[in-house]
């Protein structure tokens, strides 16, 4: 399924991009958003912020919406832990205590019952996401990553997002509560809410075809002053 140009990048500190120390803001993750659309002469994209990355994504639409034909953000959320009027996520020392768990298991095939059940049974892909973790980052790169999702809070600006959003969310998904999404979407003027079967959190586990078909719905439904230059997304 062809959707047009696909633009990636790594965040600071994570797969080829430069270890830095610490793990980027949502403020700073947005600003290098920007940097890398600038590199490769887009000037306008449908983003697709899966998981962590949601958050810099919405600061991103919500200060540069003139660049954004669109938003999509999978298995995403807008706070990374719990809060009296924000029921959707861990504790700060529940979360603490499997970030601990989870960096200790670092270099193996950690959290793949978590992230991809459907993949968890399989020895092959155990020994891939093993290797796809290494090469992820560090221990103490993946400590402050999480350290600082755990902190990440962009719930103020949601009523700001003005794009075209469409948040996608699979219904048992083990790692983000589908309410979380459903109460960020909720929250966003207009946005569609997209519930999808199954328990992967990771968009490239389990049901594939499904998550595709959406985005290219929402991405053939946005007016035609809105779509993206060239189709990047």
């Amino acid at each position: 399924m062809a959707l047009g140009r696909l633009i990636l990048f790594d965040r600071r500190g994570v797969g080829l991009s430069d270890r830095v120390g610490s793990a980027p803001s949502v403020e700073v993750t947005a600003e290098d958003i920007g940097t890398v659309l600038r590199a490769a002469h887009t000037r306008r994209v449908v983003l697709f912020g899966a998981s962590e990355c949601g958050p810099a994504c919405i600061k991103f639409a919500v200060d540069e919406p003139r660049l954004v034909a669109g938003l999509i953000l999978f298995g995403s959320l807008a706070k990374g832990c719990w809060a009296p009027d924000h029921p959707h996520a861990l504790r700060a020392s529940q979360y603490d205590a499997w970030r601990q768990q989870l960096v200790a298991e670092w270099g193996g095939p950690a959290g793949i019952d978590t992230f991809a059940p459907s993949l968890s049974r399989d020895p092959q892909a155990r020994a891939w996401w093993a290797g796809l973790l290494r090469a992820a980052s560090s221990p103490g790169g993946i400590w402050a990553v999480l350290k600082a999702l755990r902190d990440t809070d962009v719930r103020h600006l949601l009523p700001r997002v003005s794009v075209p959003t469409l948040v996608l969310h699979r219904r048992n998904d083990r790692a983000v509560r589908i309410a979380a999404g459903r109460d960020m979407a909720s929250q966003i003027t207009g946005a569609q809410f997209v519930e999808l079967d199954g328990n992967d959190h990771w968009f490239f586990a389990g049901a594939q075809q499904p998550v595709l078909e959406a985005i290219k719905r929402s991405v053939n439904a946005l007016p035609r002053d809105r779509r993206p230059t060239r189709r990047a997304l």
